[in-house]
């Protein structure tokens, strides 16, 4: 197809997004007698996906990188008989319903459905943000995956085995030649940066062979862990952390970031308060999520914040008489508003199965109708809140699953668990 023009074959379906949500909403359409017959193309900007709930144990090499990774292009051409794009989305004519890739190629469909998700990005405010170093999407974890192993290798050497899942591992301290740990720090005491924390501290114990032992630091500006779970889960994190070496500094902020050096202050106070200055060879950023910068370049209707906001069908024009019907944005992008305000999200992966659900009923429902809608917009089915779930959080050798004030601190079992999931969310897709 010759550059910047229109795919001949235009599809029904056009999703936005293969991670968690879109993939599911592939899948749960195909699953639906209509949703078969529909013509569908998936874009995303890389052909496999990793295991995000897990990835802070593939970053450490505990568990196999390659095999904790979804091949969604070919489940995509393969069992779900759909067409796989690898581009990266610029630009959309809501009017049109035309999509544009930076390669120039542009796709139409009846139906959009955009799921592009979210960034871990650190506020701008603080100075030398570019030193983070970002390792949740596939390229992002391989240049992780290379910078951890040859900052812990003696003299710097990486071993490359990292990346690809191999090597044994070993029991001991693992200091240099000089008694020096390398320094790691995490900032954010969420659930993210919690697990993140815990894998890194486990590296004093066990780690793959040839490498140094970190030294961690969790920097969270709360006064604890997990705020957005209960006392007792957060309480069971902070303790479980620190068996395992790693130094918190609670109700602090990270303000600068310079080599070798991290800048923190107390939370409390304004810019008057001293800062100091701790060691820090590497640093992660894991307090919180921002829009993915495509969303701003969409003109849809977003918050505040910059989401993408839907009203409780997932439409992203939802008003009482739609005037464009068949745009839908679901997964960790969305943000749900109706009469009462906006709907909390946990931005966790179960809320984007549930949403995809949901979107493919919706659609397939209005795809029984003529694209004009001659007897109007049918009513759609609304989401469904879940305010709650089962949360599972691996904290190096511990390991918990929280659901409102119920704390289960059994490692082995939840750590199987984890595991089980991640199998059976592979085999979904098979």
């Amino acid at each position: 197809m010759a550059q910047g023009t229109v795919d001949d074959a235009t599809a029904d379906v056009l999703i936005l997004g293969a991670s968690f949500a879109g993939v599911e909403l592939l899948y749960q359409l195909r699953r639906n007698a209509r949703g078969r017959g529909l013509k569908i193309v998936v874009v995303d900007r890389q052909a496999e996906h990793p295991y995000i709930p897990l990835v802070q144990e593939r970053l450490v090499g505990r568990i196999d990188a390659a095999g904790s990774v979804l091949a969604t292009r070919r489940y995509v051409e393969g069992p779900a008989k759909a067409r796989y794009v690898v581009g990266d989305v610029v630009g959309l004519d809501p009017d049109r319903k035309e999509v544009t890739l930076a390669s120039g190629e542009r796709l139409r469909a009846r139906f959009i459905v955009v799921a592009l998700g979210s960034v871990l990005a650190p506020p701008a405010a603080i100075e030398g943000a570019e030193r983070f170093v970002d390792y949740k999407f596939d390229r992002e974890f391989v240049h992780a995956a290379d910078r951890l192993g040859a900052l812990l290798a003696p003299g710097g050497e990486a071993p490359r085995r990292l990346a690809s899942g191999e090597g044994p591992y070993r029991e001991g301290e693992g200091l240099g030649p000089t008694g020096e740990r390398p320094a790691l720090v995490v900032v954010g005491g969420g659930i993210s940066g919690v697990e993140l924390a815990g894998e890194l501290g486990r590296l004093a114990r066990v780690r793959p062979a040839g490498w140094r032992a970190p030294k961690v630091t969790l920097v969270h500006s709360g006064a604890r862990l997990l705020p957005h779970l209960c006392d007792r889960a957060g309480a069971t994190a902070e303790r479980h952390l620190r068996a395992q070496g790693v130094e918190l500094r609670l109700n602090t902020r990270l303000t600068r970031l310079a080599p070798g050096t991290a800048a923190i202050r107390p939370s409390a106070g304004g810019s008057e308060v001293a800062t100091e200055d701790v060691p820090c060879d590497m640093a992660f950023w894991s307090g919180g999520v921002r829009p993915a910068p495509v969303l701003a370049k969409l003109p849809l209707p977003r918050t505040d914040d910059g989401w993408l906001a839907v009203g409780p069908t997932l439409q992203c024009f939802a008003t009482a008489k739609p005037t464009r019907p068949d745009i839908f944005a679901i997964g960790d992008a969305a943000r749900v508003q109706s009469g009462t305000g906006e709907w909390p999200t946990m931005q966790r992966a179960i809320e984007c199965l549930g949403q995809a659900s949901l979107t493919a009923r919706n659609l397939t429902r209005l795809a029984h109708e003529a694209p004009d809608y001659p007897h109007g917009v049918p009513p759609l089915r609304p989401h469904t809140l879940r305010e709650d779930f089962f949360h599972g959080i691996s904290l190096g050798d511990e390991s918990l699953i929280v659901y409102g004030r119920l704390v289960l601190d059994f490692a082995a079992v939840n750590t199987w668990f984890r595991r089980f999931l991640m199998r059976r969310y592979f085999a979904r897709y098979s």
